[in-house]
């Protein structure tokens, strides 16, 4: 029934939530953490869902949590905290106040109402920049999950390469790059190749 509803394009990261522990509990494992990484994007604070991937994550074979953010992330902390549609829920209302704060500074011209506006401006620019990047994040740099049981991750896009590793069914990945029917990815800076796109989901 939860896959019906995400295949009428239902997008609720309850659903998506649900759908794991289903898969869980069927023993699907790959499944389940595809599942759940796609409701972490939408339920970024939920502990229940993060002790469930954590859970589902340890049953793997190689163990490989979500990837973490880079240097811009760690700066904008709140980024990994606040789903993309909270940002510009976030923006919205940052820009109705400061258009509310310059409409009061021409009723009130004091020294205060000035500086109220200078405030304002800078907290606007920054859920801009922050949004900006939590969206540039989303669509360029994608986690994904290995879907099958073992795959070959190869030096390039044809299966006579050789095997640089082996991943399994639930590991967490980033995927940096697709080309028809191949993935660039990446497990971290020193561990990268390609694998068929059909070994993995998003």
């Amino acid at each position: 029934i939860f896959e019906k509803l995400i295949d009428q394009g239902a997008t609720n990261g309850y659903l998506y939530y649900n759908l794991g522990n289903t898969y869980m509990r069927l023993g699907n494992t790959g499944s389940a953490i595809l599942n759940y990484v796609r409701a972490r994007a939408l339920l970024p604070r939920n502990e229940s869902l993060d002790a469930n991937l954590r859970y589902a994550v340890s049953q793997t074979q190689d163990q490989l949590p979500p990837p973490r953010g880079g240097v811009i992330s760690n700066l904008l902390f709140w980024i990994d905290s606040v789903n993309l549609i909270e940002h510009f829920e976030i923006l919205l209302l940052l820009n109705i106040i400061f258009w509310c704060v310059c409409i009061g500074s021409l009723y009130y011209r004091k020294p205060s109402w000035r500086s109220l506006k200078k405030i304002s401006m800078t907290i606007l620019l920054l859920a801009f920049f922050s949004t900006g990047i939590k969206y540039y994040l989303l669509s360029k740099q994608k986690t994904g999950v290995i879907t099958d049981k073992i795959v070959g991750v190869k030096s390039d896009r044809n299966t006579q390469n050789v095997t640089l590793f082996e991943l399994h069914e639930g590991a967490i990945i980033s995927v940096n790059q697709e080309d028809g029917e191949w993935a660039h990815i990446s497990v971290d800076a020193d561990k990268t190749g390609w694998i068929p796109i059909g070994s993995v989901g998003y």
